[in-house]
C-alpha cells in the first residue's frame, strides 16, 4: 500500500504526511545538541524562516572543520572547534562581518544559539534526506552536473544515450575539457557505508517529465565524505587481484512441513552434487552453505517441534561430510500444521540473522527459499516475526543479501497461489532489477524443481570460478533462462559491492551538483536510493510515536476524527522538539502546527489521506494502515539491534548518536 518517491507537498495535512513529517523532523542529526536541553518559556527565540515556507525554519549542515565562535569574526573566542561533520543546526541570524558571511546557529528550535559559524563551513539543508548509490551492476555510473538546466537539456535530448556515454567516457579517462558541465562521476565500485561512510544530502528535488514519457527526479546534492582530508589520494589496487578472494555464502531456507519430503531430498542431492564437482579444488574453500528449516506456530500444533531451526550454521572451512551429515537430519514434520500457509518469514528472518554473515563477510550473500505454501501475514497472530515480505526484503538488502524464491505450485495449494506469489515476489525483489528473484515450479514437479536448484547453485558457484580467474560475472549468451540471467546479474552486483569494500572505494570530493536518480539508458532503473539520516535515538523516538499511533488505533476507543487529531498533536510535538517525545505523556502533547510538516518532498499512496478519507477508507483500510505500521516497527527493532549498520560521525560519539541512512521505503 506504500510507495516512495519525491514530490511537492500540498496545503492539506493528511495522515502519511504527518508520519513522514515526523520522520523528517526526527532525522535532524543533533551531533552537538545536549540531549538534556528542553524548551523553556524564557527561551523564545525562533530560527529564521525558510523563504516562502511559513513555519519552516532554516537549517544547515556543518562541513568538516567547522568552527563555532562567540562573535562573527575570525578573531573571536572559539566556542567549539570540534564540531562533528554533518551536525544539523538551526539558523537564528545571518550577518556579514569582516568581508565574510556568518550564521548564528544552535540546536534546540527555541534556542539558545550556540555560536557563529562562517557560511562557507556549512551547507544549507532544508530536509534530512540523503541519497546513496545503488549497486551499479545493471546500470551506468552517475554523472554530476554543474547546472540544473544543463542536466535537463541533456535528458530531453534525442541524443541522450550517445551524448551521456561520451561524457561518461571522458570523465572516466579524466579528459573532460575545462568548460565541461560534468563536476564529478560516481566511483567505479560502490563505496560501502560501513567502511567509507559518505552521504549525499539532498538540497533540492524536482520531478521532471521527459520527452520519452518517463518521469524522473533530479536532485541537487552535496557530496561530503565523512573522512574528508586534503590528501584524497587513494592507492591504486589491482581489481583482478582483489576479486580473487571473492567467496560465496548460500543459505537454504526450506519448508519442512509434511508435504515437502521429495523437495528436501532433492535439495540435499543438489548440495551433494556440488561437493562432488568442486571437491578438492580451490573453489571448495570459497563456497559455504547454511540450512534453516521452518514450519509453523508450535502453540497451535506442538507436534511440529519448531517454528524455525538452524540445521547447518553458515561457517567457513567446514568439511563437506559434516555439512552433508547435518543436512541428512532434515526431515518433514510428522504432523500437519493448521491451514496451508506456513511461517516462511520466520525462516527468512532466522537466515538473515545468522552470525556467519557478519563473522566471515562473504562477498556473495544468497538465501534460497524453497516452499509450497504461502507466508503468514504480518498481522496474523500466529506469525512469529510480525513482519511482512517488504520488511523482510529490506532487512535482507540492508545486510547485502539477495533472496531467491523457488515456489512450488502444487495442486493442494492452488487457492493460495496468487497471494503467495505476490508475497514472494515482494520478498525477492532486488534493487536494480526490474523483475524479482522469484521462480515458480508448475505443479510442484520434482524434476523441474531439481533442475532449477542445480541451475541456480551452478550459477552462484560459477561466480567464484570466474572471480578466481580475476573476472567479473557477465551476462553470457549461454544464459538461456531468466534464472541464469538474473543469477549472473546478481553475481556482478555482489562482486562490485565486494570490491567497494576491499578496495576502500570512496565517494567523490566535496561538491554541490545536480544528478538524476534514474539511469540515462533505462529510466526504470534507479541509480540513487533516497534515504533519511537517523540516529539511534531518533529511530527510537520514531518507534515510540508509531507505537503510540498503533496503540491509539488498536484500542478503538476514539472515533476516527479524535484519533486523527491525537495523531497530529503527537507528531507536531515531536517535530518541535524530538527530545521531548519519550518524556511526554500522550494526554499533554501540544497543539497542532501543520506548517512544520508542510512542503516535505515525500510521497506515498497514503499521501492524500486526510480526516475525511481516513473515515472513508473504513475499518478495513484503517486496519491495513495500522498493520503496516506494526510491520515497520518490527523492522526498526531489527535495524536497531544490528550494530554493524550504525556509524559514529565523530570519535567518541555515544551509541545513541550513531547514525544510519534509513531507506525511504522503510519509513511508514
Amino acid at each position: 500500500m506504500f510507495s516512495d518517491g519525491l514530490g511537492a507537498g500540498s496545503a492539506r495535512t493528511p495522515l502519511i504526511r504527518l508520519i513522514a513529517g515526523l520522520a523528517m523532523c526526527l532525522a535532524l542529526v543533533a551531533g552537538g545538541m545536549d540531549a538534556g536541553v528542553r524548551i523553556a518559556a524564557a527561551q523564545d527565540r525562533t530560527p529564521l524562516a525558510m523563504e516562502d515556507q511559513t513555519g519552516q525554519f532554516q537549517r544547515v549542515l556543518t562541513r568538516p572543520g567547522a568552527v563555532l565562535r562567540a562573535e562573527p569574526a575570525d578573531t573571536a573566542t572559539v566556542v567549539d572547534d570540534l564540531v562533528p561533520t554533518f551536525t544539523v543546526f538551526y539558523v537564528f541570524e545571518r550577518r556579514e562581518a569582516g568581508g565574510r558571511e556568518w550564521a548564528e546557529v544552535g540546536g534546540p528550535i527555541r534556542g539558545p544559539a550556540r555560536g557563529w559559524v562562517r557560511t562557507d563551513q556549512v551547507i544549507d539543508w532544508d530536509h534530512a534526506m540523503v541519497v546513496a548509490f545503488s549497486n551499479p551492476a545493471n546500470r551506468e555510473r552517475v554523472l554530476f552536473f554543474d547546472e540544473r538546466d544543463t542536466l535537463v537539456e541533456l535528458m530531453e535530448s534525442e541524443l541522450l544515450i550517445p551524448r551521456s556515454h561520451e561524457l561518461r567516457d571522458a570523465a572516466v579517462a579524466d579528459t573532460l575539457p575545462p568548460d565541461s558541465p560534468i563536476i564529478s562521476i560516481e566511483p567505479e565500485t560502490p563505496p560501502d557505508l560501513s567502511e567509507e561512510f559518505y552521504l549525499l544530502p539532498i538540497l533540492e528535488a524536482d520531478r521532471v517529465w521527459l520527452a520519452s514519457g518517463f518521469e524522473t527526479t533530479i536532485l541537487r546534492v552535496a557530496s561530503i565524505p565523512l573522512n574528508e582530508s586534503e590528501d584524497r589520494t587513494v592507492q591504486a589496487i589491482d581489481l583482478e587481484e582483489a576479486l580473487q578472494s571473492f567467496d560465496v555464502g548460500i543459505v537454504f531456507v526450506i519448508d519442512t512441513t509434511t508435504s515437502m519430503g521429495p523437495y528436501i531430498d532433492r535439495t540435499r542431492e543438489a548440495v551433494r552434487r556440488i561437493y562432488q564437482r568442486i571437491g578438492g579444488s580451490e573453489i571448495a574453500d570459497r563456497v559455504s552453505f547454511g540450512l534453516v528449516g521452518f514450519r509453523d506456530n508450535t502453540v497451535l500444533v506442538p507436534g511440529l517441534s519448531y517454528v524455525t531451526r538452524t540445521f547447518v550454521e553458515l561457517e567457513r572451512d567446514v568439511a563437506p561430510e559434516v555439512i552433508l551429515q547435518e543436512i541428512d537430519r532434515v526431515a518433514p514434520a510428522a504432523v500437519s500444521s493448521v491451514g496451508f500457509n506456513e511461517d516462511s518469514m520466520a525462516g527468512l528472518e532466522q537466515a538473515i540473522n545468522l552470525d556467519g554473515w557478519s563473522k566471515h563477510d562473504f562477498g556473495g550473500r544468497y538465501i534460497v527459499l524453497i516452499t509450497d505454501a504461502g507466508p503468514r501475514a504480518s498481522n496474523d497472530p500466529n506469525s512469529q516475526t510480525r513482519m511482512g515480505p517488504a520488511e523482510i526484503n529490506r532487512l535482507a538488502q540492508e545486510n547485502n543479501i539477495a533472496i531467491f524464491t523457488l515456489h512450488l505450485l502444487t495442486e493442494e495449494g492452488a487457492p493460495y497461489h496468487d497471494a503467495a506469489t505476490a508475497a514472494y515476489q515482494s520478498v525477492s525483489a532486488y534493487n536494480g532489477l526490474s523483475e524479482p528473484l522469484y521462480y515458480s515450479v508448475d505443479q510442484g514437479d520434482v524434476e523441474a524443481f531439481g533442475r532449477q536448484v542445480d541451475t541456480l547453485t551452478d550459477a552462484l558457484i560459477g561466480q567464484v570460478r570466474t572471480a578466481i580467474d580475476g573476472h567479473m560475472a557477465e551476462l553470457t549468451e549461454q544464459a538461456e533462462t531468466q534464472l541464469e540471467r538474473q543469477a549472473q546479474m546478481i553475481g556482478r552486483a555482489m562482486q562490485l559491492a565486494y570490491l567497494g569494500r576491499v578496495t576502500g572505494s570512496r565517494a567523490p570530493d566535496v561538491f554541490q551538483a545536480w544528478a538524476a536518480d534514474s539511469d540515462f539508458d533505462d529510466p526504470r532503473r534507479r541509480a540513487l536510493q533516497v534515504r533519511v539520516l537517523l540516529s539511534k535515538a531518533q529511530l527510537s523516538n520514531l518507534s515510540w510515536v508509531l507505537r503510540l499511533i498503533l496503540e491509539t488505533g488498536r484500542t478503538g476507543e476514539a472515533g476516527p476524527e479524535e484519533f486523527f487529531g491525537r495523531l497530529r498533536s503527537a507528531v507536531t510535538q515531536a517535530a518541535i522538539d524530538p527530545n521531548l517525545v519519550p518524556q511526554t505523556e500522550f494526554e499533554s502533547l501540544g497543539e497542532l502546527i501543520g506548517q512544520y510538516i508542510a512542503g516535505l518532498p515525500y510521497q506515498s499512496q497514503l499521501m492524500e489521506i486526510d480526516e475525511d478519507q481516513w473515515v472513508a477508507i473504513g475499518p478495513g483500510g484503517q486496519i491495513e494502515v495500522l498493520d503496516t505500521i506494526e510491520s515497520k516497527l518490527e523492522l526498526y527493532d531489527q535495524l536497531d539491534r544490528n550494530v554493524s549498520l550504525w556509524v559514529p560521525l565523530y570519535e567518541g560519539a555515544p551509541p545513541n548518536e550513531h547514525v544510519y541512512p534509513v531507506p525511504l521505503n522503510a519509513l511508514p
